[in-house]
């Protein structure tokens, strides 16, 4: 973030998106809480101790994460300002406030809430990862995410695998489960590439390749017994990409880059 802090930290053109833009203290402050995970005051269920948040992006204000805007509660915000409204409020107001009047942004970590969140987190929370039992029946389970997804954490997705996987063991959970990241899909898998290379040049904007069939990858595991592979190629028109079960990710290594066989499935 060095690079890109502006030399006076004041943004001399708060209207430039583009790759020559440079970022605030508290720009790349907000940036860091967004990406990084945030940590409970007291282990929730299943001794869970943080939350995994977002993945870093290409659309870092999707759905709202980021406003342009302040709520009743920020600083800075006028006496009128309006309450934060969104998805999931009324799980704040509602479940946990027991107060749908109230106002989410009053939630303080570590307060008078805490003790409820963790009683809620006990009935509400599906973080237990002992899948013993699914496994025991023949259960299996395939799972696609997007690192755009800035409604459904893919941090806590991952950080909820990561726990299958420590508690199971790699071998164990490679027999009944998947979880497919797709870098720069949303919510739904949907997605075009970033507009802007790393080098400032203009990119045509197009779909990254999120097309496969789920129903016959997990038919074929539990009626054929072939478990689906590590990698599986999704394409988007001509363009098609391996999509990797974590913790692997595409990684190029040579040819066409809208080739799926130019890409593999690394973890390094």
């Amino acid at each position: 973030m060095g690079g890109k802090r502006c030399p006076t930290n004041m943004d001399p053109n708060p209207a430039d998106t583009s790759a020559d833009a440079c970022l605030t203290d508290g720009q790349i402050s907000t940036l860091e809480f967004v990406y990084s995970r945030y940590p409970f005051s007291q282990p929730l269920a299943n001794g869970v101790k943080t939350f995994g948040m977002w993945l870093p992006n290409t659309d870092p204000s999707g759905s709202g994460l980021i406003a342009n805007t302040r709520f009743r509660s920020q600083e800075g915000a006028a006496e009128n300002a309006a309450p934060y409204n969104w998805i999931g409020v009324l799980g704040v107001t509602g479940f946990l406030m027991q107060d749908l009047q109230g106002n989410a942004l009053d939630y303080v970590e570590g307060g008078k809430y805490s003790g409820r969140r963790e009683a809620l987190s006990e009935i509400l929370d599906s973080s237990n990862p002992d899948f013993s039992a699914f496994a025991h029946r023949g259960g299996k389970m395939i799972v696609a995410i997007g690192t755009n997804d800035t409604l459904a954490s893919p941090g806590t997705q991952l950080d909820f695998y990561q726990a299958i996987l420590d508690k199971m063991g790699r071998s164990k959970v490679d027999s009944f489960a998947r979880l497919y990241v797709l870098p720069q899909t949303g919510h739904g898998l949907t997605g075009t590439n970033y507009t802007t290379d790393g080098d400032g040049n203009k990119l045509e904007a197009k779909p990254i390749p999120n097309t496969f069939d789920r129903l016959a990858l997990l038919t074929d595991w539990v009626e054929k017994g072939k478990a689906p592979g590590k990698s599986v190629e999704v394409t988007a028109g001509e363009k098609s990409r391996p999509m990797c079960s974590y913790p692997e990710y595409p990684r190029y290594v040579k040819g066409p880059a809208e080739a799926a066989e130019s890409w593999e499935c690394s973890v390094r």
